[in-house]
């Protein structure tokens, strides 16, 4: 299939058109109101990339006496919409984190919550340098402080992986509920997984080696003593800087209150200089503190260790033994997981029996739950002697009927009364063929789009923008074009099939068909796909890819339906979750690559992801669709040459407060809101 190519249209009289547009943005500014243009001149894909634009300000008239300039607005458009409305930009590719901070700073400083929140992404970032998460964090805290969902969801990222901050999973899990509003019977839940840790009898083995390493370890004992010494130094160091700080703020208090404009901008700038100063400091106390063992979390200390991991099915929370409950009665239930780097693994059993482990770790088993529930034990053992166990409750829900075999749900999918989801827009994106030889022709890329457009737009009420084999600034227009159309009620997905690529600092791209091997600026990466999620108005946003796509944060962050709940439940987590604004990603196989085929004219997750769908009689969450396809893949790929292991959380820095992304069917019954 040939490339599709899309050229600017340009107007025949540039000189007319622009003195209008020119004459249109004079009175409405001085109107008071924002610039909409009806057209932007869109060059290249340059053009239709998220930057932060500073617009000047608003010329307002008091009375008839009085006429006055407001200050410069920041806000985040694209840079084609920034040059029109004449804003000052510099465009991410080329910013760094003090350029980018010059547009939002002072608003921050100001208290403004949502500027708080894009300093903290910008030092998260970095742009251009180190990710400074320490400073990250602070801002995050004074956003949060004043109630700001976004940031809370960053803040508690930022606990949960230890990043600027010690490591705190309870701080985590409750600027999570926090964020999305979700009382004590609506609940967080991640995977239930366990690690695979050496046995006693290793342990005892090595213990005939402790003698040849008491040198070491009296030379590392003097180290840690040598780092505790600094970091008291340090903390020292951190309360005289606060303390300084303190009276900074204070005299700038005094400056603000005696209108005295040229202290109180030296001391703003003595201000941002001081936190940065503490920021550093406190980077360096928290390395310090992982050092000796203060703050060294879960996440490295075990890094590379294969987990076990229940997919089907899903784990509550309860005060005493692990639970999962079905919908269902008693009968034969398939159990599903999967192990991660199964290379290591020897065996796995379910009840003692083995369980065959497919080549990309998924396993099941079948076991007969009575109408009292079954104690079921999942274990593994590593090739080198390390085991883990998940010892659970599998409990039929009270009053269902017999079990199905896949665990169905019964009777809570239905659409509660009074909630509207809105109208659904899909822009589905499929590249088999590429320019560049370097990259391989794909055989099932444009089938995969193909079929989800046809899917979503049949069976779901879609409206879908499909584009095949396209270029970098094809499918930066189909997003624009979304960013321009959508509404707030509106929900969005992005679906997007074919070449991935990583760079060494782990930026995940997609390669549109004019993209060139070893290039990243004819790619589009993550980063921009996220920001131009962060300005679309639609509250809903879920990226599918059957790619990379390394923006996600965490899938603990995501509120997941407690099975065990009442059904009258149900209605009161739709409408916290339809409330809430989302931006999601599904993705086939986290930064690993994926095969092109396997499934016939699909791919495994395609085809995993189009059943899935197509099977669905109900209302469907993000979470559960991620759990069937992940089930699906650990049964199908068995003979995948590449691990397909599905990922599935928020996206980082695209807007995501709280809340999910439903699938509604056609004549599923509620409001589904089609176009």
């Amino acid at each position: 299939m040939s490339v599709r190519k899309a050229c600017p249209v340009r107007p025949k009289n540039l000189v007319s058109r622009t003195f209008i547009t020119l004459v249109a943005a004079l009175t409405v500014l001085v109107a008071g109101l924002p610039v909409q243009p009806s057209y932007a001149a869109v060059r290249n894909a340059e053009d239709l990339l998220i930057v932060d634009c500073l617009l000047p300000g608003q010329l307002r008239r008091l009375g008839r006496q009085a006429t006055y300039m407001t200050a410069r607005r920041p806000i985040r458009t694209t840079q084609a919409d920034c040059e029109i409305r004449g804003g000052e930009y510099v465009a991410y590719d080329r910013a760094n984190y003090q350029t980018a901070l010059r547009v939002w700073l002072e608003g921050a400083m100001a208290g403004d919550p949502e500027a708080q929140n894009n300093v903290g992404e910008i030092y998260a970032k970095g742009l251009g340098t180190a990710p400074d998460y320490a400073m990250a964090f602070q801002w995050f805290r004074k956003a949060a402080d004043q109630g700001y969902g976004r940031a809370k969801i960053n803040l508690g990222f930022l606990y949960e992986q230890g990043l600027g901050v010690q490591q705190d999973g309870a701080m985590a899990l409750n600027l999570y509920r926090e964020a999305a509003g979700i009382q004590d019977e609506l609940m967080y839940a991640s995977v239930v997984a366990v690690q695979l840790k050496a046995k006693d009898d290793t342990i005892t083995a090595l213990e005939g080696q402790v003698a040849e390493g008491e040198a070491e370890r009296a030379a590392l004992q003097q180290r840690i003593e040598q780092l505790q010494r600094e970091l008291a130094q340090r903390r020292n160091a951190l309360n005289a800087a606060n303390a300084e700080l303190a009276a900074t703020r204070e005299r700038l208090a005094e400056a603000r209150a005696a209108q005295d404009d040229s202290l109180t901008r030296l001391l703003e700038s003595q201000l941002v200089a001081q936190e940065e100063q503490i920021g550093a400091q406190r980077a360096q106390l928290a390395a310090l503190e992982r050092q000796t063992g203060g703050s060294a979390g879960a996440a490295t200390m075990y890094a590379g260790v294969p987990t076990l991991e229940i997919l089907d099915p899903v784990f509550v929370a309860t005060r005493g033994r692990n639970t999962a409950v079905y919908r269902g009665g008693p009968g034969t239930r398939r159990i599903v997981g999967r192990i991660t780097n199964p290379s290591l693994i020897q065996a796995v059993t379910v009840n003692g029996k083995p369980a065959e482990l497919s080549s990309g770790g998924g396993f099941s088993a079948e076991v007969e739950v009575p109408a009292a529930g079954a104690q079921v034990q999942v274990a593994a053992v590593g090739k080198d002697g390390s085991e883990a166990a998940l010892d659970f409750t599998l409990l039929p829900q009270a009053g269902s009927g017999p079990a199905t075999p896949n665990g169905a749900p019964a009777s809570d999918g239905t659409l509660p009364r009074g909630v509207n989801l809105g109208r659904y827009y899909a822009v589905v994106i499929g590249n088999n063929t590429y320019r560049d030889t370097n990259y391989a022709t794909l055989t099932s890329a444009s089938n995969d789009a193909n079929a989800v457009a046809q899917l979503l737009r049949s069976r779901y009420g879609y409206e879908t923008s499909l584009v095949l084999n396209g270029s970098r600034l094809e499918i930066l227009t189909a997003l624009n074009a979304m960013r321009e159309k959508l509404k707030p009620e509106d929900n969005l997905l992005i679906y997007y099939a074919g070449h991935g690529e990583i760079d060494a600092q782990g930026q995940g791209y997609w390669v549109p068909s004019d993209g060139v091997a070893g290039n990243e600026r004819s790619w589009i990466s993550n980063a921009a796909i996220s920001d131009i999620l962060n300005t679309i108005a639609a509250k809903h946003v879920m990226v599918v890819a059957d790619s990379c796509y390394s923006g996600t944060m965490t899938r603990s962050a995501v509120p997941v339906f407690d099975a065990s709940q009442p059904a009258d439940k149900w209605a009161g987590w739709v409408k916290t979750m339809v409330d809430g604004r989302s931006r999601t990603a599904l993705t086939s196989g986290g930064v690993m690559p994926v095969p092109d085929t396997g499934s016939g004219r699909h791919s495994y997750f395609a085809r995993a992801f189009l059943n899935t769908l197509q099977d669905n009689n109900r209302l469907l969450e993000g979470q559960r669709l991620f759990r069937e396809v992940s089930s699906s893949l650990a049964l199908s790929a068995l003979n995948s040459p590449v691990p397909q292991v599905p990922e599935y959380a928020p996206i980082r820095y695209a807007g995501h407060e709280s809340g999910e992304f439903f699938f509604m069917p056609r004549g599923a019954g509620g409001t589904a809101g089609a176009p």
